[in-house]
């Protein structure tokens, strides 16, 4: 079936349909039923106490001393959740795209990229994530310290297989809010009418964010969408895959397969 473009001018068309095809990237690993485990899961309780009469499964899991199957499921949960998140609002971003609403496009990839991102990085790669889900009222899971964010993208970048994207490219693309051109910075002029609290953002005088967009500032708006996004669009399924594979102790012929279907994208767009 042909891809709908609406208003997108042709000379975007190629990176869009190579942002679109590593969305589908992910999608894969939420509806593909090599990687079910993810979304469904049994609890065989056969000679173990009965669940009380209202009681949660998961409360029940750490009531009978099962917390490693309780911390695996939760964390299955917690990962699948986020994928349908982060899918919804980069399909949707890029829809919008196509219909010359920019500042719709910027406002849905923040949360994939500045909120959901850190929560499946924490998830992942610290012990004490659960432990602070599952006890502590207060707990923001997208609150983190600079250098602990480092850190992590550390972590997911060092697994990455086909790119050279660093942890420094990461942090700047989109959480540097010293850069102007940052996806924080972006999203926040999108957001608002007036960001006045960040120099790197200013609103400047009788002006109001991206409200009197000129055909050049959305041609430089599209030319910023498609080539950020495209980065950092390599650098999530790449850790998705990573993730996903270690989550469930997937075979060997996992990543050439996603590799080989990732290829011939590559090879469409080129």
């Amino acid at each position: 079936m042909e891809n709908n473009y609406n208003l997108l001018p042709k000379k975007f068309h190629e990176q869009h349909d190579f942002c679109l095809g590593l969305v589908n990237e992910i999608e894969k690993l939420i509806v593909d039923e090599e990687y079910a485990e993810l979304r469904i899961q049994s609890i065989n309780i056969q000679g173990k106490p009965n669940i009380e009469k209202g009681e949660h499964i998961l409360d029940y899991l750490l009531r009978i001393g099962e917390k490693e199957f309780h911390d695996k499921h939760l964390t299955n949960h917690i990962i699948y959740g986020l994928l349908i998140d982060i899918l919804y609002f980069l399909k949707e971003a890029l829809s919008a795209s196509t219909k010359r609403r920019l500042t719709v496009s910027f406002s849905l990839i923040r949360k994939p990229f500045v909120y959901d991102l850190i929560v499946l990085l924490r998830i992942f790669f610290t012990t004490d994530f659960l432990e602070e889900f599952n006890s502590n009222d207060g707990f923001d899971s997208t609150k983190i310290t600079k250098q602990d964010l480092l850190e992590l993208l550390e972590l997911s970048t060092s697994a990455l297989l086909t790119t050279s994207i660093t942890k420094d490219d990461i942090f700047d693309f989109v959480f540097n809010q010293e850069l102007p051109d940052s996806l924080i910075n972006i999203s926040n002029k999108a957001l608002h009418p007036s960001t006045t609290r960040n120099k790197q953002n200013l609103t400047g005088i009788q002006n109001l964010n991206f409200i009197f967009s000129t055909i050049d500032d959305i041609e430089s708006q599209w030319e910023y969408f498609y080539n950020r996004l495209s980065v950092l669009s390599i650098y999530l399924v790449e850790v998705c895959d990573f993730i996903i594979c270690h989550q469930l102790k997937l075979d060997k012929n996992f990543y050439p397969k996603r590799l080989t279907d990732r290829m011939k994208l590559y090879k469409k767009t080129q």
